[in-house]
């Protein structure tokens, strides 16, 4: 900027200039040029010119057309979201509202912006709205460049200011909706982002829309549905659509005006705006703050720029108040809410409203660059001050989104509001789908919200009958064998401490409110915490100011209707005479299956018609199918899906096991409708469910990540499956399987998925796998180009279509049920891994997700596979459940540690492995190179990407395995991986080495291992390479022993029992493995396996002596032809191991819920005796 000399004395810089135009150094400004005249003021000086200069964008404002073009085009990665009409060539249209990655994208780059960013953090969001030409992009451009931090950003991202005369000064310049960063909170707890709207009535043709013409092909679309055939348009959208979005989720709401003799009408205008806002949901926590800015007045008055912050606000409303007189709408409300003032009916909507002053440049006295810029500081601290104080009540009542929450709940909304649905968004409900229950508490309170809504009089029995029969049930898991079944020790001061925290917490979030209006006779529907902005309607509309009024609900009367509801239930099963725990755990469940569907018969649990799934972006309370919530006993981790849709835990699957007596067996059980909602018919029904018997192992297989190179995972398992030779999938010989990704077609995630969940074999997995090649990697435009590919790659974000990939994931996984993640249908569970920021998360079918490194596993199989497989430059990242998720190879490329860290986790002490198997995609001595664009990656993704390719091969993972491990697990753990004949490892995406790979796995000799001691696997003579003797291993965890009982003779223990089979009768595989089998060796005696025809359950009796507690018990199996033995499922062990711990637990499904220090546990049948010939029960 070209230097002015002070027109005084002609020597220092003339930084300030005067009103009156002139320029002068500070010394003689102040000491003389003010004391000749006083009316005159400080116009600004360099920094604040500077700063109006950029805050109006003056340069692109006077420069020719093509350079405003370039800026908008620039502007358009800004775009957030916006209406979007597709035409279509049969003359129809699609109407959407199109979402991109713009808001994720910024929290992401906010979590990361410094090493001191936390963690966690929680967005805040700062629209300005406003008539069109009021001047809202040049505020959000003020304050971005007036903000300390701004020279951190380059480039500094901000709104092209509208044009200040000509034909585009008279139409809106922004469209849609753009979002915008605030440097001074960038990187902090509580980032604020600007979101710049268009204005308040729409545009048929914004100005940047004649620019942006690209954003909607990379976003998000969620259908918006015509009302009465009619589509909506770009005005609609602006009144109707962006009003209830930005009211939802803004904590400050900032009304641009600029007319003096307007501001009467502008005042009705945001009246009636936030009026749609906030009729448009119900239950809010919390109202936004309101910030009225008079942007540029042809008024001035000293007072509003003065130390009395509040002058300019008393002053509009002095003007507006008339408007209640006037204005037959405004009377009418005013007169229905009992307001006298305007300011009053804004505070029917806004936690708080504040009016600020812009002046006008160039408008008399306070027209200065100096003062706009003071005062855009004054606006600045205002908006911190009101955002943070929201920010406060939300975090209050527990609904202050963080960055995870915030992206999933905008994808809820946008669904909602695309339904252009009558009914409000219910933050009550959407609270119950974003807090995952961890505790009985939440539990049973989330219990009561379900069953009670609506009708707490006329269900308030039959919902207390069934949590006594849940707290009876979970108590009979919890408690010792020798503890006395009293009733009042049930309901014991913890449990009482349970109920009572469980019922406060329904009563504040749940229980709804009990005013009803007396002239419409309507009631309220909000809950105590979700009554900011006083009564509302089912629908929405405001009924009267007030408080919560509470019902008649009586905690100590519930409380004591579940104790007697627990008396009524031990004294039915007592007349029984139960002779054993478990006869009084399947009494119990009998009595709750009644009481449940009394409950049902009034509503409070759904019933197989009425009981539907719950879509994405419907805020009614979340469906009994979607929760971490057992709805069958309320304390344990629903697993196993139902055919209906509902899941079950492990206990509730035994316990409402409909299996005739005489014909159950170990880990097999039937239902025969759901103990839920009733559904016994259409496909699926009877269910049954296979389960890993009580003293069997485990069988754990853990796959690697290696893009292309996963074709030689998938022909080593083909090699595995047939040398087994039972014609049974390969996922059938385990019980836990986790899978990662690394690069391109998501090896070990795929296969996981395939093999475990959809239970396919290795063939059908391999022609999936080359399916998803030739349709899933279709190149962008020159980002394969030899030379300059680099820059294409840069500039398009990834080499890869991401939209072909998800394409040929969606093909390959459609044909086959299940087609979902959650909830398993048979005995395996799996798990994927994927990248969140620097931290590896899972989708797991056994775990709902939302907490902690579990991600929502609601979601279809083909995208599950696309989140762990979106590897840095090949494919974009993919979002899921608020989550931006990468390649799971990123953090763990070879996931066998996580694996069996996962199985301690769900089996705790519980935990005897059979085998675990290891499987890579191949080493060699030098790693892949990198792609030479890779360098332009984040810092911190560029690490994780670097690690990736530098640990491909995962030997470094399994040496530390070994290495880490105890003897038990180590001796039980094997690892393939083939060695490539050249000395540098294939790319991720090699695709012209897939055939020569599939050779490789096809012949490599991997040697046979050894392990010698009484706890080997195998012993005797043993001449089978590795997949030989893993493929006898798996085949003899088929088998399995039942304890019948252990009795005690003067130190030495009888045990009897019998051998059974994971093969249910008649089923072929049973008959080949029969056919296989030579005999079984218990310790030292022979058992033959007589001739067997398959049609009838395996059973072989057996039993043997111990004395030794500690020492080897071996069951080994021989298999035709061969020379060794091999140990069939759990064995060998000791006795102590088979002896029934006090302290542990087999049960996975109880583990997540914490319950007073209590934990359920599943109790073997077994018997002791303390004296020769004499048993008792443990």
């Amino acid at each position: 900027m070209e230097l002015t000399t002070c027109e005084m004395c002609s020597e220092h810089n003339g930084d300030i200039t005067c009103s009156c135009g002139c320029k002068f150094c500070e010394p003689c400004f102040t000491n003389l040029h003010l004391r000749r005249h006083p009316e005159h003021r400080a116009g600004g000086n360099t920094k604040s010119q500077a700063f109006w200069n950029w805050a109006t964008d003056r340069w692109a404002n006077f420069s020719d057309a093509l350079v405003r073009a370039t800026l908008f085009k620039a502007d358009e990665a800004a775009k957030w979201f916006g209406l979007q009409t597709d035409r279509l060539e049969n003359g129809r249209s699609i109407t959407s509202i199109a979402e991109t990655d713009r808001l994720r994208n910024l929290m992401e780059i906010s979590l990361h912006f410094e090493s001191q960013s936390p963690n966690r953090q929680f967005p805040s969001l700062t629209s300005f709205v406003g008539d069109t030409g009021a001047g809202k992009s040049t505020l959000i451009r003020a304050l971005i460049f007036h903000s300390e931090k701004a020279n951190k950003f380059d480039p500094l991202e901000a709104p092209v200011a509208g044009a200040q005369s000509g034909s585009s000064a008279l139409i809106s310049t922004t469209g849609e909706v753009n979002l915008y960063l605030d440097p001074n909170t960038f990187g902090s707890e509580s980032p604020i982002f600007y979101a710049d709207c268009e204005g308040m009535l729409g545009s048929s043709n914004p100005v940047a829309s004649q620019h942006q013409t690209q954003w909607m092909h990379r976003s998000e679309r969620y259908l918006v549905e015509t009302e009465d055939g009619k589509p909506v348009d770009r005005s609609t959208a602006a009144k109707t659509l962006y009003p209830r979005f930005l009211y939802m989720f803004s904590d400050v709401v900032c009304y641009v005006t600029r007319s003096t003799r307007a501001w009467p009408d502008s005042a009705i205008r945001l009246l009636n705006w936030s009026m749609t806002g906030a009729q448009g949901n119900i239950n809010q926590h919390s109202l936004p703050a309101l910030i009225i800015i008079l942007n540029g007045p042809t008024v001035e008055n000293e007072a509003w720029v003065s130390d009395d912050y509040e002058a300019v606000t008393k002053d509009f409303f002095k003007a507006v108040d008339s408007e209640i007189d006037a204005n037959a709408k405004i009377r009418e409300l005013a007169e229905k809410h009992g307001d006298k003032s305007m300011r009053g009916l804004f505070n029917r909507s806004f936690s708080s409203v504040h009016v600020h002053y812009i002046p006008l440049h160039g408008f008399c006295i306070l027209g200065t660059s100096l003062t706009i810029m003071q005062q855009t500081a004054r606006l600045a601290q205002r908006i911190r001050v009101d955002s943070a104080r929201v920010q406060s009540r939300r975090a209050a009542a527990w609904t202050r989104f963080d960055t995870r929450q915030l992206s999933l709940v905008v994808e809820y909304a946008f669904r909602h509001l695309g339904s252009r649905t009558t009914e409000p968004f219910d933050f009550s409900s959407l609270r119950q789908q974003l807090l995952i229950p961890q505790t009985a508490e939440a539990n049973i309170s989330e219990f009561l919200g379900h069953c009670l809504k609506g009708g707490v009089e006329e269900r308030f029995e039959r919902t207390a009958a069934v949590l006594g029969s849940c707290i009876l049930r979970q108590s009979l898991y919890a408690r010792d064998n020798d503890m006395w079944l009293v009733p009042s020790s049930f309901v014991n001061e913890d449990m009482q401490g349970i109920c009572n925290r469980a019922i406060t917490d329904f009563l504040d979030h749940n229980l709804q409110c009990a005013f009803v209006d007396p002239d419409s006779s309507e009631r309220c529907v909000n809950t105590k915490f979700g009554h900011a902005i006083g009564h509302q309607s089912e629908a929405g509309s405001l009924l009267n100011p007030g408080l919560f009024v509470h019902g008649a609900f009586d905690s100590a009367r519930f409380v004591s209707a579940v104790q007697g509801s627990i008396d009524r239930t031990m004294k039915h099963i007592n007349a029984k005479n139960p002779a054993s725990r478990q006869e009084w755990r399947r009494f119990a469940a009998e009595r709750q299956r009644v009481r449940l569907a009394s409950l049902r018969q009034l509503g409070g649990y759904p019933d197989h018609l009425s009981s539907k799934l719950s879509v994405l972006g419907s805020t009614r309370r979340r469906d009994v199918s979607h929760t971490s919530v057992c709805y069958g006993c309320l304390f344990g981790r629903p697993e196993y899906a139902l055919p209906c849709g509902h899941v079950l835990c492990l206990p509730c699957l035994e316990d409402f096991d409909r299996t005739d007596p005489s014909a159950r067996y170990p880990g097999v059980f039937v239902h025969k409708e759901c103990i839920i909602c009733a559904a016994s018919t259409g496909e699926g029904w009877p269910y049954k469910a296979q389960v890993r018997p009580d003293l069997a192992g485990l069988r754990v297989l853990s796959l690697d990540g290696g893009g292309v190179r996963g074709i030689i995972e998938l022909k080593l398992l083909e090699r595995l499956e047939t040398q087994i030779g039972l014609g049974l999938p390969i996922g059938s010989f385990f019980d836990f399987i986790m899978g990662t990704s690394a690069g391109t077609s998501n090896p070990g995630g795929i296969i996981a998925l395939g093999i475990g969940i959809q239970g396919r074999d290795a063939s059908s997995c391999t022609s999936l796998y080359r399916d998803i090649c030739r349709d899933g990697f279709k190149p962008k435009t020159g980002t394969k180009a030899p030379v300059v590919g680099w820059v294409a790659r840069w500039c398009r974000g990834s080499i890869y279509k991401t939209s072909a990939m998800e394409s040929a994931l969606n093909t390959a996984f459609i044909g086959k049920t299940p087609k979902t993640v959650y909830g398993m249908s048979n005995q395996v569970r799996v798990a994927i891994t994927t990248t969140v920021r620097e931290q590896g998360g899972l989708i797991a079918n056994y775990n709902r997700g939302g907490s902690g490194r579990y991600l929502n596993s609601e979601l279809p199989l083909w995208k599950a596979a696309r989140c762990t497989s979106a590897a840095p430059m090949y494919f974009e990242p993919r979002t899921h459940a608020g989550f931006t998720c990468r390649d799971g190879g990123l953090t763990d490329n070879n996931p066998l540690q996580l694996a069996v860290n996962e199985c301690k986790k769900i089996w705790q002490n519980n935990v005897e492995f059979d085998v675990i198997i290891s499987i890579g995609s191949g080493r060699a001595s030098a790693e892949q190179k990198k792609p030479e664009s890779w360098k332009v990656l984040p810092n911190w993704l560029r690490e994780l990407f670097q690690t990736l390719i530098s640990t491909m091969n995962g030997e470094n993972a399994w040496q530390r395995f070994i290495r880490d491990q105890e003897p038990r697990i180590k001796n039980r753990a094997s690892r393939m991986n083939v060695v490539f004949a050249s000395d540098v490892e294939p790319a991720l995406d090699a695709f012209s080495k897939v055939d020569s790979m599939e050779r490789l796995a096809n012949t490599f000799l991997f040697r046979g291992s050894s392990v010698g001691g009484d706890f080997a696997p195998i012993v005797g003579e043993c001449k089978l390479t590795l997949v030989g003797q893993l493929a006898d291993r798996l085949r003899a965890s088929m088998y399995f022993f039942q304890l019948g009982s252990i009795t005690k003779h003067n130190g030495i223990y009888a045990v009897t029992g019998w051998i059974g089979c994971r093969l249910g009768p008649g089923e072929e595989a049973l008959l080949a493995l029969i056919r296989r089998t030579n005999f079984f060796q218990v310790k030292s005696t022979h058992y033959p396996l007589l001739a067997r025809a398959g049609d009838s359950a395996f059973r072989l009796d057996v039993d043997f002596n111990q004395q030794d507690v500690d020492a080897a018990i071996r069951i080994d199996v021989s298999f035709a032809g061969a020379a060794h033995l091999v140990s069939i499922s759990g064995f060998p062990l000791t006795l102590r191991v088979s002896l029934p711990s006090r302290s542990a637990c087999p049960v996975p499904s109880c583990r997540p819920i914490a319950f007073s220090g209590l934990t359920r546990c599943h109790r073997l049948s077994v018997h002791t005796g303390t004296s020769a010939g004499t048993t008792s029960p443990l």
